[in-house]
């Protein structure tokens, strides 16, 4: 595990693409309403975007003999939830030949070492309710999970 570097960029975008994509047909084979908002909304990684994370110092990937297989994004963030500091994680993706071997586990740990020496004291996150795997990922790692809905407005094109 390492920090996230500009040399990252093509995998990292490479990884988010097929991952949204996996993501997209599963909304489209089992949500085809959220589909159709989704794919309307089309996510990319694009440079600003990607330069962002790097410059969090909190996004971390995980390699195999010099191949990024997984990586996680994150921010932080002041004053939210009614916590001063916290960690947000916006990504976290495994490339799916390398899932359920400990990747993604190692990945999360990274971050939480990350939070603990920075002095942030609580790490949030979305979870698609339909996402088990990582509902049991964060479970593991000692996340309270709650159902919540997630509310957003969309403000212009």
């Amino acid at each position: 595990m390492r920090q996230l570097t500009r040399e990252d960029y093509e995998p990292y975008k490479k990884l988010f693409d097929e991952a949204y994509t996996e993501y997209l047909e599963n909304l489209r084979l089992n949500n085809p309403q959220q589909y159709q908002k989704e794919k309307q909304d089309k996510r990319e990684v694009t440079r600003s975007r990607f330069s962002f994370y790097l410059s969090t110092g909190s996004s971390f990937v995980a390699e195999e003999k010099t191949k990024v297989i997984g990586y996680v994004a994150s921010q932080t963030i002041s004053y939210m939830h009614g916590v001063d500091k916290l960690l947000w994680i916006e990504y976290m993706v495994v490339k799916p030949e390398h899932k359920r071997q400990g990747i993604a586990t190692a990945l999360l740990h990274k971050l939480i070492d990350h939070a603990k020496s920075n002095n942030i004291n609580r790490i949030y996150t979305t979870i698609n309710p339909d996402n088990t795997p990582s509902i049991k990922l964060h479970k593991k790692a000692g996340f309270n999970i709650t159902h919540r809905k997630v509310a957003s407005l969309k403000i212009g094109d």
